[in-house]
């Protein structure tokens, strides 16, 4: 029997509704990705705007919910299981409350872990001191759900494999060079304490589970990268100050610029 021991509200607007007004559009929990970051499981929630909600920890078993007040999933309500001695099990369902949606997630572990929620812009990151499902998760409007048949879907194009990476240092200017069978997409952020620039190359495969690089540059540390879902490489270039950055996309992978030279 589940045991709710503690909650606490953060970055929520007021809780009551006044039935005199409307109420606005619900935001959209537009996808929810799990993978490893540094040996350690990270569950990244993306909203359509900034999310308001509440976390709830449980206990027998330990749980962290999250409560997203006027929200609702741009994907089916869905309840994983995993192996392993983390994460057990994920479930998101729809509920309603006083005229508007709740969306919520609960995440059922093994055992008590540490853990950290941070807020950075439409996305939420939770760290969590405890490994990840083999190969982590993407729950999505796009991701598919896993009772499809291979019949149900067409083919797939081919992946594009991220093959190497590897900086080049050019005066001011640090360039790392992404080497892939094919053209990326990707999605970009920076974060701080300590700074880092981010980028998921989505819908592509990584050659080996993880990798780091040390550079030990005035600008940049070093490099890490990792197969974080199954269907996102993620690149952490780890900085030794705030620079400005940019990416030029290539035929065959692509070129992350880092520091002072402009953006032609």
């Amino acid at each position: 029997m589940r045991s709710w021991v503690a909650g606490f509200v953060l970055g929520l607007g007021a809780l009551t509704l006044d039935p005199t007004q409307g109420v606005s559009a619900p935001a959209v929990v537009t996808g929810i990705l799990a993978g490893t970051e540094d040996g350690r499981l990270q569950v990244e929630i993306r909203g359509s705007e900034p999310l308001n909600y509440l976390l709830v920890e449980g206990t027998d078993p330990f749980s962290v919910s999250l409560l997203f007040l006027n929200a609702t999933f741009g994907f089916p309500s869905e309840e994983r299981e995993f192996p392993g001695p983390g994460l057990k099990k994920i479930r998101t369902a729809i509920l309603k409350r006083e005229g508007s949606r709740l969306g919520r997630l609960d995440l059922t572990f093994g055992e008590r872990a540490p853990y950290r929620l941070t807020k950075d812009g439409t996305r939420l990151i939770l760290r969590v001191e405890a490994p990840a499902p083999p190969g982590g998760f993407v729950l999505s409007a796009g991701a598919g759900r896993g009772g499809d048949s291979p019949g149900d879907r067409p083919a797939p194009p081919a992946v594009p494999q991220i093959l190497k990476l590897t900086p080049e240092i050019l005066g001011e200017e640090v360039r790392v060079i992404v080497e892939a069978s094919g053209p990326l997409a990707y999605k970009s952020f920076v974060m701080e304490k300590p700074f880092r620039v981010v980028v998921d190359f989505e819908g592509a495969q990584f050659r080996r589970l993880e990798d780091t690089v040390e550079v030990r540059n005035v600008l940049l540390r070093r490099i890490r990268s990792s197969q974080f879902t199954p269907t996102a490489v993620r690149v952490v270039l780890d900085l030794a100050r705030p620079n400005p950055f940019w990416i030029e996309a290539r035929a065959a992978g692509a070129v992350i610029h880092l520091g002072p030279a402009p953006r032609p």
